[in-house]
């Protein structure tokens, strides 16, 4: 019987080409089930909870990262326009010349150094008041002995027989020396007294008053002026005049050495230095400033001598432009100027005498009133007599001057020359 069974051939499968066989990594991609519910304003509703995720820390990270970034860019920025651009703006100028903050902010710290060591400094006030308590209070011990002295005296000279004698002589004329001793001693310790009195309640007041921040950048700017006006004006003078204002290099080295003794002990000067972020080449420039404008007053100072040039001059003070050129139209017109002086000006202290100024020094118009324009008007060479100022604006007010007598050799009164002398740097200013 034959078998229906086909029999399987015999021949093999061929075989593969002999090469390497790739495997490719099959990953499974998720992605979580969409909520539906929106990210922001509306939008994010077809992300999945993952993705919404994902973004939210993308977007922290790049809000912290600009934040960051702005903080530094403010900081960089902010430290730029203080240390760069700050300092190089003039604080002021002085016909046309800037003064830089930079030089300002330097001269501030000078000046406030100079106001603590004024106080409590080794020799400051404070210092003062203290030494003359100490003073008082030896003093006071010293007259209340040699009082019990006299009452000693007095006693034993009192229970000596009546009568003369040796040992009452002696006695007496102790008792005498010892009371002569004994108003020395009260002199002395009341002028203690007034000197402590005039230190604890008028000079450290005062000083205590001008060590604040207002002041001290009052005084800083008007000595930074002042220098600049005077190294214009030194510009032009002399060798001998530049040598005796300017000060010298041994100058500048005692005066540096005062002011680092004379610094609190509470501080030392390399700790002042760098508390203020100063130099030592800046204080120096600083304590050049001050030395400077001392040798310029000094200097002013000789300059004022009795006789000397003085004009007679009578003013009137006016409030409004037009008002004074109404006046000065009636002066011209020959109306008598001591009568319109009386209806007219606004200067309590000239107008009931007719506007007179009596006889004037150069320095002591502009003293008096602060008011440079009329006092280099009564003072130019060119003035004549009986002449008549035109209207003079200082101030916000109007001024009408006219010259009455000059005097190229008069003496000047011994306290109007003191104060001349004292104020002869402001008033040259």
């Amino acid at each position: 019987m034959n078998s229906q069974t086909a029999r399987r051939p015999s021949n093999q499968r061929p075989t593969r080409p002999n090469k390497s066989k790739r495997y490719v990594k099959q990953t499974a991609r998720f992605e979580g089930q969409r909520d539906g519910k929106a990210l922001v304003f509306g939008w994010g509703g077809h992300l999945s909870h993952n993705q919404k995720v994902q973004l939210q820390r993308r977007v922290t990270w790049a809000i912290a990262i600009a934040f960051v970034a702005l903080i530094i860019v403010v900081f960089v920025g902010s430290w730029i326009n203080f240390n760069v651009i700050v300092p190089g703006l003039p604080i002021t100028s002085v016909n046309g010349h800037p003064i830089p903050q930079s030089i300002y902010r330097k001269m501030v710290a000078f000046q406030a150094e100079l106001a603590q060591n004024q106080l409590y400094g080794p020799n400051g006030l404070t210092v003062q008041r203290d030494n003359l308590r100490k003073q008082i209070a030896a003093q006071q011990k010293s007259a209340s002995d040699t009082q019990k002295q006299i009452d000693t005296l007095n006693k034993q000279i009192k229970a000596l027989p009546s009568g003369p004698g040796t040992q009452r002589t002696n006695l007496t004329n102790q008792l005498n020396t010892a009371q002569k001793q004994l108003a020395t001693e009260q002199a002395t310790l009341t002028n203690l007294n007034q000197q402590y009195a005039l230190l604890t309640q008028n000079t450290i007041p005062q000083a205590q008053q001008n060590y604040n921040q207002s002041q001290v950048g009052n005084d800083s700017v008007n000595w930074l002026q002042q220098d600049e006006l005077i190294r214009e004006w030194l510009s032009g003078q002399s060798r001998a005049v530049q040598a005796r204002i300017n000060p010298s290099a041994s100058a500048l080295n005692h005066a540096m050495n005062d002011f680092k003794a004379n610094l609190p002990k509470s501080t030392s000067y390399n700790a002042f230095l760098s508390k203020d972020g100063v130099s030592d080449d800046d204080m120096q420039a600083m304590m050049t400033v001050q030395l400077r404008r001392e040798n310029m007053q000094t200097y002013l100072a000789s300059l004022e001598v009795s006789p000397t040039y003085q004009v007679l001059a009578r003013t009137m003070t006016i409030d409004t432009l037009a008002h004074a050129q109404n006046v000065l139209k009636q002066l011209k017109n020959g109306t008598n100027f001591g009568k319109l002086t009386k209806t007219n000006s606004v200067d309590a202290n000239t107008n009931s005498k007719g506007g007179s100024l009596g006889w004037l020094a150069r320095g002591q118009y502009a003293q008096n009133y602060t008011a440079a324009v009329v006092e280099n008007w009564l003072f130019d060479p060119a003035r004549k007599l009986d002449e008549l100022s035109p209207i003079l604006n200082e101030n916000g007010t109007y001024h009408i001057v006219q010259i009455l007598g000059i005097d190229p050799s008069r003496p000047v009164d011994s306290t109007v020359l003191q104060t001349l002398k004292t104020n002869a740097l402001s008033n040259w200013v």
